[in-house]
């Protein structure tokens, strides 16, 4: 009988967690840009299959015709590589009633991959990575660990609003003590007519001493986040700055091997190759963003301004700041 591990660790409730998890696969599955796909071919099934499950055949179907499903690799070859995947789609119309099984074929197979390529019986396999998974191990980390800071962040502000607390040693006085809240939130004064009023709370506290982190918990929450878009290959800064993050503190972050997203975008641009040949397409496939320069050019200008005022070159005639 396997003895089950307790598990000792703070759970975040699993509606949190559910949050964040769907808001990261979101992220995730909007960072390339496909382009020429095939009309049978929906781009934001392709995204959210690959971020999500890691594999989707491309093949040819007989009524269909070019199609992509999500898919499980059923075969490897010396180099673990796959060489046949098997793909199911539970569908109401019965467009697709039996499992798609496809030999996985691609250019670096033979010289002749693509004379002997048959699209009856081969197809070509879309990898998230190089090694086939997709991205739940990162958003499972930061999913729970965004869930932790969010249920920090509201148990804060929960004991923010906890009321004032006072004993009292009798009702004439407990209806003196709500008078005069009811009289401060109107905007009255707060004025103690009665030296006894509060006598039984001399040695007590009034409110409960727990202070209020809640813009601490938001730094380390946005601090998360960041940390999940660096993981990913995401050029970004932290957030933890009161001033601007100069460009170069940024290109000074940048990682001096593959990232993620590089990984990710050279597997399709692999499959991209092999499918325009197979299939005589023209489908290729970028990150968002990249390429247009428009925002970063602006995001230089404004920055050469504030280093000009730093200089003394604002327009006081100080050649200071304050």
């Amino acid at each position: 009988m396997v003895k089950r591990i307790k598990q000792h660790y703070p759970q975040p409730p699993c509606n949190i967690v559910d949050f964040y998890r769907e808001q990261l696969y979101r992220e995730l599955s909007h960072m390339f840009k496909w382009e020429n796909l095939p009309t049978t071919v929906p781009h934001d099934y392709l995204e959210r299959s690959l971020i999500r499950h890691g594999n989707v055949l491309f093949y040819e179907h007989p009524d269909i015709g070019l199609d992509i499903l999500q898919a499980e690799v059923i075969g490897y070859n010396r180099h673990n590589l796959p060489t046949h995947a098997r793909a199911y789609a539970m569908t109401t119309n019965n467009e697709i009633t039996q499992p798609i099984e496809r030999v996985i074929k691609r250019l670096a197979d033979s010289s002749r991959a693509v004379e002997e390529f048959n699209p009856l019986t081969d197809g070509v396999l879309i990898m998230n990575r190089e090694d086939g998974a997709g991205m739940k191990d990162i958003v499972d980390h930061y999913a729970y660990r965004l869930a932790l800071a969010q249920q920090a962040f509201d148990t804060s502000l929960l004991w923010a609003n906890v009321p004032y607390i006072f004993q009292v040693s009798s009702d004439d006085v407990k209806i003196s003590i709500e008078k005069m809240f009811n009289d401060i939130f109107t905007g009255k004064p707060f004025v103690i007519v009665d030296k006894y009023l509060l006598a039984d709370n001399k040695d007590r506290a009034g409110v409960p001493g727990v202070p209020y982190i809640g813009k601490e918990l938001l730094d380390t929450l946005n601090e998360i986040m960041m940390k999940f878009r660096q993981t990913v290959g995401i050029e970004t800064a932290g957030v933890d700055k009161a001033e601007r993050v100069g460009k170069f503190e940024v290109d000074s972050n940048e990682q001096h091997t593959k990232t993620v997203l590089q990984i990710m975008l050279e597997q399709r641009q692999i499959a991209c190759e092999s499918i325009n040949a197979f299939f005589n397409l023209n489908i290729s496939v970028s990150v968002v963003g990249v390429g247009k320069n428009s925002d970063q050019e602006e995001w230089e200008e404004i920055e050469d301004m504030e280093e000009g005022e730093e200089d003394g070159d604002s327009d006081n005639g100080t050649g200071g700041t304050d």
